[in-house]
């Protein structure tokens, strides 16, 4: 029995360390806490940390005023002025994500653990509008009167979110690891996501 033991130990000895002597890996991840795009994992033997960064930036050039100045049986108040984007987007997307793991149990080929992440979504949002109000023509006919000319406007937006939770890392091939995990999220504005998973691919080189 022993001589049969032995063999079979040594076997799985070896496979785990060939999975377990890579810590460092590169690859995608996306997730509220842990951030969106690129990212960097290491995964030691008793800890490990993730940094995800992510950026977007796009143009389109769209015209949201209608031609036809006349409305009909309009339910606008004719005494509020309306703000409606004429054109020339820019827009622009960000976020940075940092992650701490603790391993729990280890596996042939499975690593299971927990995490606490934190991380901060930017947008901005640049575009030309115009303001105008409504003008009561005669019964339930309207007309559109435009207000000054043409404005830049600039709108900007900051979240943050802290989470944590349990998470599962699979290796697909002694390189290639995939992983999923479930956070419980908390924003800067309060709100609570439980049920948002997160997860990430990546190939660990050293």
């Amino acid at each position: 029995m022993k001589k049969v033991l032995l063999p079979m130990f040594l076997t799985i000895s070896v496979a785990f360390s060939q999975y377990s002597d890579l810590t460092h890996g590169l690859g995608f991840a996306a997730g509220m806490p842990s951030g969106t795009g690129f990212s960097y994992r290491q995964m030691n033997e008793n800890y490990g940390f993730q940094v995800t960064m992510g950026a977007l930036a796009y143009s389109y050039d769209e015209d949201y005023l209608e031609d036809d100045p006349y409305y009909y049986e309009m339910e606008q108040k004719s005494d509020e002025i309306y703000t409606v984007p004429t054109g020339g987007n820019n827009n622009f997307w960000g976020n940075i994500g940092l992650t701490y793991y603790k391993p729990l149990h280890r596996a042939e080929k499975s690593l299971f653990y927990g995490f606490a992440g934190i991380s901060v979504y930017y947008t901005s949002e640049e575009y030309m509008a115009q303001d105008y109000i409504y003008i009561q023509e005669i019964d339930s006919t309207f007309t559109r009167e435009l207000v000054g000319s043409e404005k830049k406007v600039h709108v900007t937006n900051l979240n943050e979110y802290i989470g944590f939770g349990l998470g599962l890392s699979y290796n697909i091939t002694k390189n290639i690891r995939l992983s999923l995990e479930l956070p419980f999220t908390v924003s800067n504005n309060g709100d609570i996501w439980m049920i948002v998973p997160q997860g990430g691919l990546h190939y660990f080189f050293k």
